[in-house]
C-alpha cells in the first residue's frame, strides 16, 4: 500500500494534471500583460518620461482594459504584399502621412474568419528602432461603446516567419483618444471589423 501511495505521489508530479497546466499557463499570460500595463501606467505618470503634459498629468488616473483574455490572442497567416502603390493615410488632422501596404494577415476569431492589413511608415522605413515595425490599425463593434471611438492600434514587427501571433490584448489607443492636440491616422476601411473585440484598451473619458 505504501508503494501505490508513493507510485501515486510520484506520477501526480512527473505528470501533473493538464487541466492545472492550463490554468498555471494562463495565469502567467495574464500577469505578464498586466506588467506590462503597469508599466505602461509608470511611463505616462512619470514627468520625465510622459507624452503628456504636466496639467494632463496632473488629471491623470490610469488606463482602462479588458481583463486579459487569452483567446485573444490568435496565430494568423501572413502573407506579403507590397504591390499596392504607397498611399496617402488620413488622420484627425490635415496630417497625411505616406504608407505602403506591406501585407495582410488571415485568421479566425470567434468562430469569424477575418483579414487585417498591415501597414509600413515610409518616413520610418531606415529607422534604427522604428524600421522594423509594421502598424495594424482597426475598428470594431465595441467603438464608442466601451473602446474609442476611431479604433485602436496593434504594432508588431515584420514576421521572419509565415504564421505570427496577434494579440489584441495588446491593443492601443491613438493619443487621440487622450487628448484632441495630437494628429492620428485614421482607420482605413479595409481593416473595420464586423465582430466585437472585448480586448485591449478601452475609452479613456
Amino acid at each position: 500500500m505504501l508503494l501505490l501511495i508513493a507510485i501515486i505521489i510520484v506520477i501526480s508530479i512527473v505528470y501533473p494534471d493538464s487541466d492545472s497546466l492550463e490554468v498555471k499557463t494562463d495565469d502567467i499570460y495574464k500577469d505578464s500583460i498586466n506588467i506590462d500595463r503597469e508599466d505602461k501606467y509608470i511611463k505616462f505618470a512619470d514627468t520625465s518620461t510622459s507624452r503628456f503634459s504636466v496639467e494632463e498629468i496632473s488629471m491623470f488616473t490610469g488606463f482602462k482594459y479588458f481583463e486579459p483574455d487569452i483567446n485573444y490572442r490568435v496565430n494568423a497567416k501572413f502573407t506579403v504584399d507590397t504591390t499596392k502603390p504607397n498611399f496617402e493615410m488620413k488622420t484627425s488632422t490635415d496630417r497625411t502621412p505616406t504608407y505602403r501596404t506591406y501585407g495582410y494577415l488571415d485568421f479566425t476569431l470567434n468562430d469569424t474568419a477575418i483579414r487585417l492589413y498591415a501597414y509600413q511608415n515610409m518616413a520610418f522605413i531606415d529607422h534604427p528602432e522604428y524600421g522594423n515595425y509594421l502598424f495594424i490599425p482597426f475598428k470594431d463593434r465595441t467603438n464608442t461603446i466601451t473602446t474609442y471611438g476611431s479604433g485602436r492600434y496593434i504594432d508588431i514587427d515584420i514576421p521572419e516567419e509565415s504564421i505570427v501571433i496577434i494579440d489584441f490584448n495588446e491593443a492601443y489607443n491613438p493619443y487621440c483618444a487622450y487628448y484632441d492636440r495630437w494628429s492620428c491616422p485614421l482607420v482605413p476601411f479595409e481593416n473595420h471589423l464586423d465582430i466585437h473585440i472585448y480586448a485591449g484598451e478601452k475609452k479613456y473619458k
